[in-house]
Order: C-alpha cells, then sequence, then structure tokens
C-alpha cells in the first residue's frame, strides 16, 4: 500500500467518525450515533463498499483523539509479502476451507499462524479465497454430491470386517469361547457376500468352523 492511499484511508476513517466524534454528544447519544453509522454501507477509496462494526468505530475515535487524522492512517501490515514468500499458505487455506466450508477466514488465519508462526490478515486470507470461488456463499450454495462408489468388475475389490460376538455356548461357562462374526463382499455385486461365523478355540491357537449363511436371495 502506498502513501497516497494510506492517506486516503484515513481520510475516509475520519469521513466515517466524523458525525460520532463532535465533542457535544452525550454517551448515550454518541452510541446511537454510533450505532447508526455502523449501520450504513460506506464506500472506500479502494472502490469497495464496506460496513464497520461498533468495535471498529470505536477504535477509530479513540485513535482520532489521541493523534488526530494522522492516527487513523493503516499501520504497515506484518504479512506484507509472507503470502508471495510462501505461496503454499495459500493452498492450506484453500484446503482448511474445502475441509470446513463454515470456517471463517479469521480462523483460517489463526491456524496458519499457529502451524507456522507467520501472521497473514484476515482480509488477506478473505480476499484470497473469495477471488479462487472459495468464500463460504459459494460453498454453502452449491454443496458437493459424492456419487455412490463400486468397483467396476467381480473380484477387484473385497471388503471385509470382523465382529466381536457372544460366547458359545451361551450363556458363558466353563469352555465357552467368543463367537467371530466375518463379513466378506465383493464390492462389485454389494451387498451380496457371506456371513462366516467362526468359534475359536479358548488359546486362540485353532480354529472350528460353526457355520455359513448367505444373504437372501431378494439382497443379492
Amino acid at each position: 500500500m502506498d502513501e497516497k492511499m494510506r492517506q486516503e484511508i484515513a481520510l475516509h476513517r475520519w469521513a466515517v467518525i466524523a458525525e460520532a466524534a463532535n465533542t457535544r454528544l452525550t454517551s448515550s447519544e454518541r452510541g446511537s450515533v454510533v450505532r447508526a453509522i455502523a449501520a450504513r454501507q460506506h464506500a472506500h477509496p479502494d472502490g469497495t463498499v464496506r460496513r464497520y462494526s461498533r468495535g471498529t468505530i470505536d477504535r477509530w475515535l479513540r485513535a482520532w483523539r489521541a493523534g488526530g487524522v494522522d492516527a487513523l492512517r493503516p499501520s504497515p501490515r506484518s504479512d506484507t509479502g509472507k503470502v508471495r514468500v510462501m505461496p503454499e499458505l495459500f493452498g492450506e487455506a484453500a484446503a482448511l476451507r474445502l475441509e470446513l466450508p463454515g470456517r471463517s477466514a479469521a480462523q483460517i488465519a489463526s491456524i496458519l499462524y499457529h502451524r507456522h508462526g507467520v501472521r497473514v490478515a484476515e482480509r488477506t486470507v478473505s480476499g484470497q479465497l473469495r477471488r479462487a470461488g472459495l468464500h463460504r456463499a459459494a460453498l454453502k450454495a452449491a454443496p458437493k454430491a459424492w456419487g455412490r462408489y463400486e468397483a467396476e468388475r467381480p473380484n477387484e475389490r473385497w471388503v471385509t470386517d470382523v465382529l466381536v460376538g457372544p460366547w458359545v455356548p451361551y450363556p458363558r461357562r466353563d469352555g465357552s469361547a467368543r463367537a467371530r462374526l466375518f463379513l466378506i463382499v465383493d464390492d462389485h455385486c454389494a451387498p451380496r457376500g457371506a456371513l462366516l461365523y467362526s468359534r475359536f478355540s479358548r488359546d486362540g491357537l485353532g480354529g472350528r468352523f460353526v457355520g455359513l449363511m448367505a444373504l437372501p436371495e431378494s439382497e443379492r
């Protein structure tokens, strides 16, 4: 940001707070004026239209009382050049937004700082994401639909799982062992598959096949 723009922003900030800077206002009156200012839109020198929170307006008022219009000039940013030097930061910011579309730019900037020790302004993160089409409104308006996956041919991919079942014989007594329920499914023709019940001896070194149950024809 060049010196001319910094001066224009200082004058813009003064124009925003001027009404609330009137020394004749009581605290109550000033609060009402600040709320009215916060509710309006303001044309920024960069051509955008912005709204400012009450906290921002109060901060500018304090700065103006302490140092006049010059105190309203934006300070040099701590992240100047950091995004250019470390372009991977933006890639990570984009991944964080895609991971959780509701995650705010402030949250993303905080995560980047705690991971890399680099402070990136919230506005920089927000602007970069918006230019890439990753702003929250767009992501929420167009939810991504994921199709159902299925293997292209039989025996290309099998899916297995095991569940530790009840004691057999049941109720548990001397000689009982845990039953295991095995699921083996060909992904191409799911839910076709077989359920295998296997009962193992107590020492776990040997097993004894107990039963085989195929899925009903209606589910194949």
